[in-house]
């Protein structure tokens, strides 16, 4: 097999992969975020929900671009459909564009994690994870006003993010290992 076929091969098994973290990390904040959290996020002990509160932590060079309460996924899928559309999205919309963004970067994500790493493995993938929750979710987002800056959130809002990156990293690796164990290489 060519060199150039062989990183295509690795580039789509990493996407299918990236779909496979994405949805791991889908079930980590279903069934471990609340855990590591102790309480509903957004309510105040009382099963009341809080109003968000404005971003106060930015450190966004260029100022916050996300609204009060709004995740970084959320937010950049409105301002790209506010960019194309002239105005902004109804609430089903928000929550379509912004599940589209998440698994369109879970998937892109995993293509990189393929043109890099090329053979899966669970531990590469969770370093993987790890990196990505410190470059892109702390780092890259923050910077560009899609989410409050570091101090904008408890240290268990960052345990959960970085948990949540973990478990994409396992479903990437592990998924990468087994398509590329299972697919012939021709």
């Amino acid at each position: 097999m060519s060199d150039r076929h062989s990183t295509y091969r690795s580039i789509l098994i990493g996407l299918v992969g990236g779909a496979a973290g994405t949805l791991a990390m889908g079930q980590y904040w279903t069934r471990v975020a609340p855990v590591v959290e102790g309480s509903s996020e957004g309510e105040d002990g009382g099963g009341q929900q809080q109003k968000p509160k404005p971003d106060q932590h930015s450190i966004a060079p260029l100022g916050q671009v996300h609204e009060p309460g709004e995740s970084s996924t959320a937010a950049l899928g409105r301002l790209a459909y506010e960019g194309v559309a002239g105005h902004a999205p109804g609430k089903q919309t928000r929550a379509a564009l912004s599940e589209v963004v998440h698994w369109g970067m879970g998937a892109v994500s995993g293509g990189l994690y393929g043109a890099l790493a090329g053979r899966g493995n669970p531990v590469k993938g969770a370093a993987f994870g790890v990196g990505l929750w410190a470059l892109i979710d702390e780092g890259l987002v923050p910077l560009l006003g899609l989410q409050d800056g570091p101090a904008g959130s408890p240290a268990r809002g960052h345990a959960n993010r970085l948990g949540a990156h973990v478990a994409y990293g396992l479903g990437l690796g592990l998924t990468v290992l087994l398509l590329d164990a299972a697919l012939p290489e021709d």
